[in-house]
């Protein structure tokens, strides 16, 4: 965490660890979307049951139609029970997909496949929405990027992990394991606690200040915090959204303009992750690198490939509150389309020269460039999305909106997955990784236009910046960590200073002006 958390060890620790333990369900998810690469050619290797060569890409892409359901279905959950339980429900069903999966060896018929993968993905599905809004809610505004962006990297630890053990065991001992750490997981979060935000929400105020206290460090005055959270936890009671139907929801979605930005924004962003190709590349990693002729042994290369995306996400959480999410994206962009684009100069020639010639004379060429592109998309691209999505909906709506924009990012994934056999024969090789480095520059140019920055924003400060009504709203700011020295009367002069903490902006210094006001006739 840098600077903050050597400064404030005792403030940011216990947000570190919540986010840590919140995101750990980006860990199964990673292994979901990883099984596919080496479990698929393990399958095709050892099958002793009836599987067509179509069942092998419905397999691989399976996961995403669930995920689509889970993404849609866990927002209730989230709404009614909290953050906290939904995460607890859906390990095991992460649990169930993976057994199952396994199982098949002894049930010896495809259609287990097909059930323990749906789970996976349904459990996937909800993966997405809880884990981002759940880490976004609980961390401070200064290092919410940071900690948002550990559900990225644990994203990429999951396909890292599967990717080597895969290397070693067969399809159904691949899965077995991954089945088997979610119960580690699930048992953490019960220590976890609960969403402030969610707590207040629903009249739960006691608990809502333990909670925060817990996050905060019990040494923090937090009252200042909990009145920010209230105050607009009550105001967004007085526009009655709690007794609207779900119909009257979806028409405020549609119509709303403080709601369509962010969600269309939001969906934008997601449509133009899955443009890249990231997940088509990840699923057929080994396939790919056997298509390209490379004289890696292309179990070896996914490890590494998968190692280079782990780093440099980890490296890209300690940017992203430093650049902005807006200039990391846009650079994570431009950056990726080169390696891309330089995948589909390599097949042009294998198409135009033959495999033997192509892989004599660039052979080394398909793993240079996945190990750039992981570098490049890793760098923003793979996390900006998840934290602008738990960060930018409104508070009443983010269930909901968390919940269609997860789907429809999942929806993307599994049309690119699953289509990416289909579009290697209809493009070819060559013409599929242009098409995807095309995609990949017009995604910084939307990013250019249409995402405002959010870096060091509240929540309540981020939702005013979509309302159309914002200049007539009144700012609620972060006052806890600011500290009056004195006030000079004659002369009209205030005089602030910082407290010890570095959870707030300079800019919240000016702001002490009106607490002050009061206190002049003292």
């Amino acid at each position: 965490m840098g600077k903050s958390l050597i400064k404030n060890p005792g403030k940011v620790l216990p947000q570190l660890i919540v986010a840590v333990w919140g995101s750990w369900g980006y860990f199964s998810m990673g292994s979901v979307r990883g099984w596919s690469s080496p479990g698929i050619p393990s399958l095709n290797r050892t099958i002793d049951f009836e599987v067509y060569p179509s069942d092998f890409q419905w397999i691989s892409s399976f996961p995403m139609i669930g995920a689509v359901l889970g993404s849609l279905f866990i927002n209730k959950p989230m709404q009614y029970f909290g953050r906290k339980k939904a995460l607890i429900g859906h390990y095991f069903i992460f649990i169930f997909g993976f057994l199952i999966t396994g199982f098949t060896y002894f049930g010896k018929h495809k259609s287990m496949l097909y059930v323990g993968r749906f789970l996976m993905g349904f459990a996937a599905g909800c993966t997405t929405p809880a884990c981002q809004i759940y880490v976004s809610e609980c961390a401070s505004p200064r290092i919410r990027g940071r900690l948002g962006s550990l559900t990225a990297s644990s994203l990429a630890l999951g396909i890292l992990v599967t990717y080597i053990i895969g290397a070693f065991v067969d399809w159904y001992v691949l899965a077995w394991i991954l089945g088997c750490l979610p119960m580690l997981f699930l048992c953490g979060t019960f220590m976890m606690p609960e969403s402030p935000v969610w707590l207040l929400s629903n009249g739960r105020e006691r608990e809502a200040r333990h909670s925060l206290q817990l996050l905060r460090g019990k040494d923090t005055n937090v009252e200042a915090e909990m009145g920010r959270i209230k105050e607009h936890q009550e105001r967004i009671a007085n526009s009655s959204n709690r007794n609207k139907s779900i119909t009257q929801l979806f028409r405020d979605v549609l119509t709303a303009g403080p709601v369509v930005k962010p969600l269309g924004i939001s969906l934008g962003i997601m449509l133009f992750q899955q443009t890249t190709g990231i997940n088509a590349i990840i699923f057929y990693t080994v396939s790919i690198f056997q298509t390209a002729g490379s004289t890696i042994d292309s179990r070896y290369a996914t490890i590494i490939v998968g190692a280079v995306q782990l780093v440099f996400t980890v490296a890209s959480g300690f940017l992203v509150d430093r650049c902005g999410r807006r200039m990391l994206f846009i650079s994570s962009a431009v950056a990726t389309s080169v390696p891309l684009a330089a995948m589909g100069i390599f097949f042009y020639f294998q198409r135009e020269w033959g495999d033997k010639e192509a892989t004599r004379s660039l052979g080394w060429l398909p793993i240079v460039c996945l190990i750039v592109f992981f570098v490049a998309y890793s760098g923003g691209m793979s996390n900006v999305p998840f934290i602008i999505m738990g960060e930018m909906f409104p508070t009443e709506y983010r269930a909901l909106l968390g919940a269609i924009s997860s789907s429809f990012h999942l929806f993307c994934t599994f049309v690119a997955v699953f289509f990416f056999p289909n579009m290697l024969k209809a493009m070819g090789k060559d013409g599929t990784f242009f098409f995807y480095t095309g995609c990949t520059l017009l995604s910084a140019i939307f990013v250019y236009f249409l995402l405002p920055e959010t870096k060091g924003k509240t929540l309540e400060e981020i939702e005013q910046i979509f309302s159309s009504d914002r200049h007539n709203i009144k700012s609620i700011y972060r006052l806890d960590d600011v500290i009056a020295t004195g006030i000079h009367m004659n002369g009209d002069v205030i005089f602030l200073r910082r407290s010890q903490s570095n959870d707030s902006d300079n800019s919240e210094l000016q702001l002490c002006v009106d607490k002050l006001e009061n206190t002049r006739d003292v």
